[in-house]
C-alpha cells in the first residue's frame, strides 16, 4: 500500500507541475524550444519567442552545442542550466560602457489584466569570465516592444527586482529573483537586463577565477534560466525562495585549493577550507577540488586521523531555520571523504558553532568566512 500511495503522490504532483507550466505567462521559459543553430555570439533569436530590443543581441547556450555556447561548459565560464539544458546570457553593466549591455525580450501569451497579481521568477548565475559583478538585475512589463537600432542601455521602469537588489557575485549556482507585480494592465512584453544608469549601478571589481581558461570580459555578465509569470490570487501564493525572514546573502566566500606539491600533508590539511551559502550544506564546484587533497593525504597514509571542524556564522546561530547547519556541513564532507573509500573510524566531527569566528566584521563577507569547515590531521 505505501508503494501505490507515493506513486499517487508523485503522479498527482507530476500533475500540478504540468498545470503551473500550463499557466506560465512566458511561452519558452528556459529557452529549451529552439528553431535553428547556434553558430555564434548574439544567437538569442534562435530561442522560439524570444529576441533582443537592442542591436546588442543576447547570447544563447545549449546542451546541444558542444564548443563555445554550450553548456555547462561554454566560452564565458561553466554553470549547469538551472532548468533544462539551455540558458541566455547578458550583459548587465560594463565598465566605461566599453561593452554595450544585453537584454531579453518575450512577447507574453496574454496581456497582463489590469489590477491582477502576478508572481515572476528567473534566476542568474554570473559567469567566471565576468571582472566585474553588479546589481540592478530585473524585469520591466511594457505595452509595445522595444525595438533600438543601436547599441544602447534602456532607461526605464524596473517593475521586479531582488528584494535586497544585491551585487549578484557568486559564480556557482543560481540566485532567485523573485517577486510579484501588480498589472496595469495591457502588458504585452517582458523585458530583463539593467535598466538603471551606470551611475546608479553599484559593481564589484572581481579577481579572475583559479583554472578559468575561458574568454574574460570587461563586464558583469550572467546566465539568465527559468522566468516565469504566474497569474496569482494574492502575494501570499507567490512561493519565493527567499523571504524577508529566511536567507540573508547568498554569497559563498571562495579561496584556491592548496598546490600540495612539496607540503607536508598536515600543512595541506591546514589550509584547506570549506565555505558555504547562508544556511547551506551543499558544496560548490571549487569544494571538490579541496576535497581532493584531502582525500589523497588520508589514502596515502592509512596512520592518519582527522578531525572536521564546523562552523556557522553568527546569524545562523539565531536562525531556528538554521538550526544544526554546522553538523551538516561535516556530515556532508565526512560522507563524502567516506565515498572516497577512507574508513569512518579515522575521522573525527567538532561541532563549532558560532563561537570560533575567522572575522569579527560582521559583514556579508565576513559572514560567509564564517560559514566554513575546516581540517587537522591527528
Amino acid at each position: 500500500m505505501k508503494k501505490i500511495a507515493i506513486s499517487l503522490f508523485t503522479l498527482s504532483l507530476g500533475i500540478f507541475s504540468v498545470a503551473q507550466d500550463s499557466q506560465n505567462m512566458v511561452e519558452n521559459p528556459s529557452f529549451e524550444a529552439i528553431e535553428g543553430k547556434i553558430k555564434r555570439g548574439g544567437a538569442i533569436n534562435v530561442a522560439v519567442g524570444w529576441m533582443s530590443p537592442t542591436k546588442a543581441a543576447a547570447d544563447l547556450y545549449s546542451g546541444k552545442v558542444k564548443e563555445g555556447y554550450g553548456t555547462p561548459k561554454n566560452t564565458y565560464g561553466y554553470e549547469d542550466p538551472q532548468d533544462g539544458k539551455n540558458y541566455a546570457g547578458i550583459r548587465a553593466f560594463s565598465y566605461n560602457d566599453k561593452e554595450p549591455r544585453n537584454y531579453l525580450s518575450t512577447k507574453l501569451k496574454l496581456p497582463l489584466r489590469k489590477e491582477a497579481v502576478y508572481c515572476v521568477k528567473f534566476y542568474v548565475s554570473m559567469a567566471e569570465g565576468s571582472k566585474y559583478a553588479s546589481n540592478n538585475i530585473g524585469v520591466n512589463f511594457s505595452k509595445k516592444q522595444y525595438n533600438i537600432d543601436e547599441n544602447k542601455s534602456i532607461m526605464t521602469t524596473t517593475h521586479l527586482e531582488h528584494k535586497d537588489n544585491p551585487v549578484f557575485n557568486a559564480v556557482f549556482g543560481w540566485e532567485e529573483i523573485c517577486g510579484t507585480y501588480i498589472a496595469k494592465g495591457g502588458e504585452k512584453f517582458l523585458t530583463i537586463g539593467n535598466f538603471y544608469s551606470n551611475g546608479e549601478t553599484q559593481n564589484q571589481r572581481l579577481k579572475k577565477v583559479k583554472d578559468f581558461t575561458g574568454t574574460s570580459v570587461v563586464s558583469a555578465y550572467y546566465y539568465i534560466d527559468n522566468v516565469s509569470v504566474v497569474m496569482v490570487d494574492d502575494e501570499t501564493e507567490c512561493d519565493c525562495k527567499i523571504k524577508e525572514h529566511d536567507v540573508k546573502t547568498e554569497y559563498i566566500y571562495e579561496v584556491g585549493a592548496v598546490n600540495p606539491e612539496g607540503m607536508k600533508d598536515e600543512m595541506i590539511a591546514r589550509f584547506t577550507e570549506l565555505y558555504f551559502g547562508y544556511g547551506a550544506s551543499d558544496f560548490t564546484k571549487s569544494d571538490f577540488e579541496h576535497l581532493s587533497n584531502i582525500e589523497k593525504v588520508m589514502l596515502g597514509n592509512d596512520a592518519h586521523k582527522l578531525t572536521i571542524m564546523a562552523h556557522m556564522d553568527s546569524e545562523e546561530a539565531e536562525d531556528t531555520k538554521a538550526s544544526g547547519v554546522d553538523k551538516k556541513r561535516a556530515d556532508a564532507v565526512k560522507k563524502h571523504l567516506v565515498s572516497k573509500g577512507i574508513s569512518g573510524e579515522r575521522i573525527t566531527v567538532v561541532l563549532k558553532g558560532a563561537d570560533d569566528p575567522q572575522t569579527t566584521s560582521g559583514d556579508e563577507i565576513g559572514q560567509a568566512k564564517n560559514r566554513r569547515v575546516i581540517f587537522k590531521l591527528n
